[in-house]
């Protein structure tokens, strides 16, 4: 009972982290058509625009989440304008190789700026919330309820966004059909641009979450942002409802894992999960071989 009870705990708030994160690749792909390569950089980004916030600033957590928030967002802005933006137009299959080897470029130098900047030594988010509670043998975090609290609110500002703000159903427009959009009136380069924009926020945010839930170091990326590629693909691409289903799943399976054999099976589990997933759903949960998934 005890081991059921601390591995739902452990899922939900975990799921709702991998939500966020996967929510921010699944967002860019369903729009532009774009695997961000880059995205365990932002989430690099996020954590460490955290910690200078935080230890810098003296900042509480919270308020450095925004700031972190913020930062992504003017990175997401700068990475469309810079980076994708004088590729669109080229047509697939160019776009999409030359976008791949453009964020694993974007990753490398993000990295690199991390470690000359930072240096290599693990660095440590404050916690939000001090103290915690027992619940039979599981030890139950202020922090880590105020984490799941967070990434559970911006995924409700998310949803919000794309469903009632003007930008967010042109943004679903454009992910639909971007002709049809256009042919309605819909500047689909702004959207695209609002959309890597909204991408590296989230991506930022959830940097900061995973970062207060693990360590911070300059290769840190690399584990989460497959594990949202995991979500995305499991989810169907370009999903979002598919994304926010499969984090969850993934959360419970790997807080599952981890309990009962150990940390270093959950990544391994996880892979293996989606192979025999992926046999019987190609398109994942919620994927469709259409163009269109939001």
């Amino acid at each position: 009972m005890n081991t059921l009870f601390a591995i739902l705990y452990t899922g939900i708030v975990l799921g709702s982290i991998f939500a966020t994160s996967a929510v921010a690749l699944a967002l860019i792909y369903g729009t532009l058509r774009f695997l961000n390569l880059a995205h365990g950089g932002f989430l690099v980004v996020g954590g460490y625009v955290a910690w200078v916030a935080a230890h810098g600033l003296g900042l509480p957590l919270y308020a450095a989440l925004v700031v972190a928030a913020g930062a992504g967002f003017a990175l997401g802005l700068a990475t469309y304008l810079i980076m994708l933006k004088p590729l669109i137009g080229v047509g697939s299959p160019r776009w999409d190789i030359a976008t791949i080897m453009a964020s694993i470029g974007l990753a490398i130098v993000i990295e690199a700026s991390i470690l000359l900047i930072f240096g290599p030594r693990l660095k440590v988010l404050p916690p939000a919330v001090d103290g915690g509670f027992v619940v039979g043998t599981t030890v139950i975090r202020y922090n880590a309820l105020f984490l799941g609290v967070a990434a559970i609110t911006i995924l409700l500002a998310t949803n919000w966004f794309l469903k009632n703000s003007r930008n967010g159903i042109a943004l679903r427009a454009v992910a639909e059909d971007v002709n049809a959009a256009y042919l309605m009136g819909i500047p689909s380069g702004r959207i695209f641009a609002v959309t890597v924009a909204v991408s590296g926020a989230l991506a930022t945010a959830a940097g900061v979450l995973l970062g207060s839930f693990y360590l911070l170091r300059p290769n840190g990326g690399l584990d989460p942002m497959l594990t949202a590629i995991v979500v995305v693909v499991f989810g169907g691409l370009g999903s979002i409802k598919g994304t926010v289903v499969a984090a969850y799943i993934i959360g419970f399976l790997q807080a599952a894992v981890a309990l009962v054999f150990g940390i270093k099976w959950a990544l391994p589990a996880l892979f293996a999960f989606l192979i025999v997933v992926l046999i019987f759903r190609p398109y994942g949960l919620y994927g469709a071989p259409e163009d269109a998934r939001i």
